[in-house]
């Protein structure tokens, strides 16, 4: 299986990540994960499809994953089907649907160690309080790491495990003590310590992801300047204010829709 660079800006956004399998390419693996509600998530997951099965000649196999219970929209069924008029042609389209926290967090936990950090949102035991059964499974996890992982790859897992959890626990402070002393590790790791600047000469912690914002924020000021030209002061200003993960990724799925710095700002704030 390798990983394809694969661009698709011509008529919509990249896929999340795109895999391909066997030697020469036989066939696709698209997968998107959805971490919030998305009206028309099923017809860009259509869109993906089509056009990595037009510029590969290859079966394609697209699943959407859910992380967390708010990325439920109605629309959102695993299918897109239309008539334009009956009897003469149609569209019947199908993708997984995987929703996270169905999973028991314990199987995520005996799985493959790139999928580990899934786990913190997987179906926990009943009987335990959130954050102990959390707790659980963030000491399960870290021992999977030390024992398993490189020191480089445990400490962008439990990155990953740390920044996941935001979505299953709303106070930040209830992240970190999860993630106190769980491996040395962790706070050696340049991420974590962006996220939570905790104490000493980092100062204070801090609830935002901010090496994501920042990296969205260069992503829709570099893309913008490639289609409408350098944005001025007051434009990068008010993109820059926006430090919503989600707000900034749907205005990069917009950037290539639309004609000008207006009008992408526009819509943002309609």
């Amino acid at each position: 299986m390798q990983l394809l660079n694969v661009d698709l800006s011509t008529v919509t956004t990249a896929a999340d990540v795109v895999f391909g399998i066997g030697e020469p390419l036989a066939e696709i693996f698209h997968l998107d994960a959805q971490a919030s509600a998305s009206a028309t998530k099923h017809l860009d997951v259509l869109a993906y499809n089509a056009l990595l099965h037009r510029a590969y000649r290859v079966p394609v196999h697209s699943t959407v994953l859910l992380l967390h219970q708010q990325a439920r929209h109605p629309n959102l069924s695993g299918r897109v089907q239309y008539a334009a008029r009956h009897g003469r042609g149609k569209m019947d389209f199908g993708f997984e649907l995987i929703p996270l926290w169905e999973i028991p967090a314990d199987d995520l936990l005996d799985g493959a160690l790139a999928t580990l950090p899934l786990a913190v949102l997987g179906r926990l035991p009943d009987p335990l309080r959130l954050t102990d059964a959390l707790a659980a499974v963030v000491k399960r996890l870290a021992e999977r790491l030390q024992q398993e992982a490189a020191g480089e790859q445990a400490k962008r897992l439990l990155t990953a495990a740390y920044i996941l959890t935001g979505l299953r626990l709303p106070n930040q402070e209830d992240i970190s003590q999860l993630f106190r002393g769980v491996s040395i590790a962790m706070r050696e790791s340049v991420t974590y310590q962006a996220i939570l600047e905790e104490g000493k000469a980092e100062g204070r912690v801090e609830g935002r992801v901010e090496g994501r914002v920042e990296e969205l924020h260069r992503t829709i000021l570099r893309l913008g300047r490639e289609r409408f030209g350098e944005a001025d002061e007051t434009t990068r200003q008010n993109i820059e204010a926006i430090t919503d993960i989600d707000t900034l990724e749907e205005l990069s799925l917009r950037l290539l829709k639309v004609s000008s710095w207006a009008e992408l700002l526009t819509r943002e704030s309609a």
